[in-house]
């Protein structure tokens, strides 16, 4: 499946246009509605949560908080309440890692969570304790919406983001929508390494996958400190490598025009960069390259592709009507 999304809403605005399912999804007219819903926005990450609110057409400040190891719930809600402003929520949207129940806003076991998180139904529990709807979206997704209309992919119909953080994670735009797949894409776990060639183990149970190879934890775990202290160039030009080989596959797999590289590594682009596009040229013959580019947006990315699908009326989300389906 694939799921439309509306333009981005930045900042302050005046109005929306609500848009029946299934309608091409312009811009909002100056005499359009006026219905601006409160919207609460969480995004779930293995060393960090933020959480915002979309209230009064305005985009509040991500307040953020260390991923509890303990009670998570309890600490996803008392945020939710902190943005709140003492507004209800019409909806709220939580970008998730994967994998997830994208049906029921749970999760199922993401490997970069700790153990408290594993199974937890947390969409039927925010959305009974504020009395409003739940959607959840993978978070590279919501990275990719947001990086792709306020980003380094705007005004391209075809963008693949790569995220490279805690994990790695990858969302794939195609004529202008988002691929969702059956359940979820797990480009982080693109075999590179197989256990056959003595691929290194992965937290998801496989081996050799690119989260394992260039993720923050696995950079710690390979050379023995963090992306931000890591100055061996050696170490990054593996590092580029192994990207540079996984933007050749997701080049060969979606033939996009740009890939946008983004998360907490990526902040050392310079030091492995050079690497990367040398690797790319390398392995892709029958494809033209895409532009390869770093992401521009902050760490706040996921809330505001999460807020675009909360606007998107083709998205039903858990605790409405049809809430297990998401429309084609």
């Amino acid at each position: 499946p694939v799921l439309p999304v509306l333009p981005l809403l930045c900042g302050a605005i005046p109005r929306l246009t609500i848009i029946s399912p299934g309608a091409k999804l312009p811009g909002p007219p100056n005499n359009a509605l006026v219905f601006i819903p409160v919207i609460g926005l969480v995004d779930i990450g293995g060393t960090k949560l933020l959480a915002a609110a979309f209230r009064e057409g305005v985009r509040t400040k991500p307040i953020r908080r260390p991923t509890p190891h303990t009670a998570p719930q309890a600490t996803v809600i008392e945020m939710l309440e902190e943005v709140a402003g003492g507004k209800s929520f019409e909806k709220i949207a939580m970008a998730f890692p994967g994998p997830f129940d994208r049906s029921s806003a749970s999760f199922l076991n993401p490997p970069g969570l700790p153990p408290a998180w594993q199974q937890l139904a947390l969409g039927e529990i925010v959305a009974a304790h504020f009395g409003c709807a739940v959607l959840a979206e993978n978070d590279a997704n919501c990275a990719a919406l947001a990086e792709w209309t306020e980003g380094a992919g705007q005004g391209t119909t075809s963008m693949t983001y790569l995220t490279i953080s805690t994990g790695v994670g990858t969302g794939a735009i195609s004529s202008g929508r988002l691929i969702t797949g059956r359940a979820d894409t797990e480009g982080g776990h693109q075999v590179l390494w197989p256990r056959f060639l003595g691929g290194p183990s992965c937290d998801c149970g496989g081996y050799g996958c690119l989260e394992t190879l260039i993720s923050g934890r696995a950079i710690l775990r390979r050379f023995g400190t963090s992306p931000e202290a890591l100055t061996s160039q050696a170490a990054w030009d593996e590092i580029g490598r192994w990207a540079g080989i996984a933007v050749a596959n997701i080049t060969a797999l979606y033939d996009p025009e740009i890939v946008v590289i983004g998360g907490g590594v990526a902040a050392q682009w310079d030091r492995f960069h050079p690497s990367l596009m040398r690797t790319v040229e390398e392995h892709l013959h029958l494809l033209p390259s895409p532009a390869i580019v770093r992401g521009v947006l902050e760490e706040d990315r996921n809330l505001w592709g999460a807020l675009r699908l909360a606007l998107d009326s083709n998205v039903q989300p858990v605790g409405t009507e049809d809430g297990d389906k998401v429309q084609p």
